[in-house]
């Protein structure tokens, strides 16, 4: 749409010049919320595990991730030969924050479909401030990579050339590979090319060719499934979902439990489940888009949206698949956030929305600012005081996050390492408090987590069975000790900061208030322990107290 040097003389030179400028500032940013030497998240944990195992030779389906991710870290691990899991930790979070940087070339490569090379700079700009995605860089998970080949499918499924749209399906096929939610990208993607390219026989052919690329890419992904699960498609969270409470999709005593759309219409009636899953949904999804917006977005979005009807500067076909980008994602989410409202699901959609948010920057610079008669030399340095200004507060907002308190990390790995030492059985985590047993028993001994296989066990959390986490779904709390008791639970470890309300608000004010539950015996106390920083009380369940309490 436009000549290489049709604005200001941008040379590839110079664009690269300013790419690798915008690189550095995004690395400086990414690298401030980064700390290399703290436990990973639970997902982290599970990716670096999954990829130790496929270098033994183990690619087992998981129940509820895909192995995308961890079989694209693999190779990288056969380079490091550590004792030290958080070495390996550390691999993955480099290799994912290489990937966010190399993501911003791609990012202004999509806005060339929509703008000039200064414009396009401009998105990629957006792109590497943006502070969610940069605090995501660093953690080491799959968003990076997901977002880097969710941009080239767009691109090149807006290409003119349909020999491109093949990589596209090519590209969505790895993104079902990545994240389970990457199928949404097939209909994004047959949507665009069908309404983009002129319809004819030799389009129908190129339409059956590029469908049988996607599947050869998936196909072992499926076929895997199948016969693992006796479903291709199976994933863990579908068959509870539908019950409406975010608890019962990770709870042991609900993984037999198949309740579906129907059954909760059966039970609750068709209007509440219009205004839980649909009404309640696309609120929950609004209102998360809404805060992922922060805090730039937020003020240039609604201007883009609106010009984005009116949109004279941009190839109106090319305007029309960025929103089937956006509502075709977020649409697909619509009841999954009416019980699970996880804002790292539609972190893809941020290049979607930051090309929209360009506009009104566009039209401010090169129309708005003609109006005072404004020269090109003057509409430039105007567009640097608001990009300064969009810097100030990228970077405001980053200095906000939390950074990872290496004190309370490593309390977290002593508690975990005293009651793996003194303690047998299943234990609840009711606030956040074992983040450190997974550590403990994947190093005891030093390095036996290199022979780790997801066959042995699918789920991490049990590699030992000395002491165990589990997760139980109850409403009250005498449901919850009667299933406990069912399911052999003997303990319980409560925050003090809160428990998490969202699976066990019954259990909220134990920590402060231990003397109301007479069949909590109290073990375990971080105080005594000499911690400074986490505070953490572990009970034990006394069921003969409870029956008593109860017949009393």
């Amino acid at each position: 749409m436009y000549t290489l040097r049709e604005n200001l003389g941008y040379s590839k030179k110079r664009i690269l010049s300013l790419i690798v400028i915008i690189a550095l500032i995004s690395v400086g940013l990414k690298l401030y919320t980064i700390d290399f030497s703290t436990l990973p998240s639970e997902d982290t944990f599970g990716y670096v595990l999954r990829a130790i195992s496929h270098n033994n030779g183990d690619f087992t389906e998981p129940a509820r991730k895909t192995l995308g991710w961890s079989i694209a870290i693999s190779p990288f691990f056969k380079f490091v030969d550590s004792n030290n899991f958080l070495d390996y930790v550390g691999v993955v979070k480099v290799l994912s924050l290489s990937i966010s940087l190399i993501s911003i070339y791609p990012m202004y490569l999509l806005a060339r479909r929509f703008f000039n090379e200064k414009y396009s700079v401009v998105a990629a700009f957006l792109f590497a401030i943006e502070p969610h995605l940069n605090y995501n860089a660093g953690l080491g998970l799959s968003e990076p990579l997901f977002i880097l080949i969710s941009i080239l499918a767009v691109y090149f499924v807006l290409s003119k050339n349909t020999k491109f749209v093949y990589l596209s399906f090519f590209l969505t096929g790895l993104l079902w590979w990545i994240r389970f939610n990457g199928i949404v990208m097939l209909p994004i993607i047959l949507l665009i090319f069908f309404l983009n390219f002129k319809r004819s026989r030799s389009l129908l052919l190129k339409f059956f060719l590029g469908l049988a690329i996607f599947l050869i890419i998936v196909s072992p992904m499926l076929i895997h499934k199948y016969e693992q699960y006796g479903d291709p498609l199976y994933f863990s969270q579908s068959s509870t979902l539908y019950t409406g409470e975010y608890a019962t999709i990770v709870a042991e005593n609900t993984k037999s439990l198949n309740y579906s759309s129907f059954d909760y219409v059966d039970e609750h009636g068709l209007t509440q489940f219009i205004g839980k899953f649909v009404i309640g949904g696309m609120y929950n999804l609004l209102d998360q888009t809404f805060k992922l917006s922060f805090p730039y977005l937020m003020i240039l979005l609604p201007f883009g949206i609106l010009f984005s009807f009116r949109a004279f500067d941009q190839d109106s076909k090319h305007v029309r698949a960025n929103w089937i980008v956006i509502l075709i994602t977020l649409g697909s989410f619509v009841t999954y956030f009416a019980v699970v409202q996880d804002r790292r699901l539609i972190y893809h959609i941020l290049p979607f929305l930051i090309i929209f948010s360009v506009i009104p920057i566009q039209r401010l610079v090169e129309y708005g600012l003609s109006t005072f008669s404004f020269s090109k030399h003057r509409k430039n340095l105007f567009l640097l005081l608001i990009l300064g200004i969009i810097l100030l507060l990228a970077v405001s907002f980053t200095l906000r996050y939390e950074l990872p308190d290496k004190v309370e990390g490593q309390e977290k790995i002593e508690l975990a390492r005293y009651l793996y030492n003194h303690y047998d059985g299943k234990i609840l985590d009711a606030g956040n408090t074992l983040q450190g047993l997974l550590y403990v028993k994947i190093t005891d001994p030093p390095g036996s987590f290199k022979q780790y296989q997801i066959k042995n066990d699918v789920n991490p959390s049990t590699i030992n069975d000395k002491l165990t986490t589990i997760n139980l779904y109850d409403k009250s709390m005498n449901d919850f000790i009667s299933t406990a008791e069912k399911y052999d639970l003997q303990y319980i470890a409560i925050n003090k900061k809160g428990v998490t309300t969202t699976w066990y608000p019954f259990l909220e004010n134990v920590y402060d208030d231990d003397a109301h539950y007479p069949y909590l015996k109290k073990i375990v106390d971080s105080n005594q322990l000499g911690f400074k920083k986490l505070e953490v009380k572990v009970f034990e369940i006394d069921y003969e107290k409870f029956h008593e309490q109860i017949l009393n």
